[in-house]
């Protein structure tokens, strides 16, 4: 008797659970605890072509739609699409220190970039490397971007 009593317990705890999870859905939030949420949503694997004598940092486009063009202004978007740019703050979270990189359309790729002082300020200054991983993400608060060098690719 004790058995079945535990496994019908067992079973309306599921049930309930289960209830409860479908009312979140339903209004669109969730109870579910989130013990971490990665804020580097723009990662990165540096290649040759990142380290290389064009100083810059090429992404996907499909991360600069998301992630990039989404949170400048209408004047940096618009500015994004000219020749000359716009100019980008980045605080380097790991040296606590500021740089400045201007991000814009790349015609000759199709693609956008981050330029001018990449190398310098961050291939040469961080010791970058092919296949570190860095990663960037959006600071509403201090409206810049934060940038870290999440992964040390292993030195041969």
């Amino acid at each position: 008797m004790r058995n079945s009593v535990n496994k019908d317990d067992g079973r309306m705890r599921t049930n309930v659970m289960r209830e409860r999870e479908e009312e979140d859905n339903h209004w669109d939030y969730s109870t579910k605890l989130m013990l971490y949420d990665d804020p580097w949503k723009i990662k990165k694997l540096l290649t040759k072509s990142d380290l290389g004598n064009l100083s810059r940092l090429l992404l996907p486009k499909e991360l600069i739609e998301d992630l990039v063009l989404p949170v400048l202004s209408v004047e940096s978007q618009r500015e994004a699409k000219t020749q000359k740019g716009t100019k980008i703050t980045i605080w380097d979270v790991d040296t606590q220190s500021m740089h400045y990189l201007v991000f814009k359309f790349w015609a000759s790729s199709r693609s956008y970039v981050f330029i001018d002082n990449w190398n310098k300020d961050f291939v040469n200054r961080r010791s970058l490397h092919i296949k570190d991983e860095i990663g960037l993400h959006w600071d509403l608060y201090k409206n810049r971007f934060n940038f870290s060098v999440l992964v040390r690719a292993p030195l041969n």
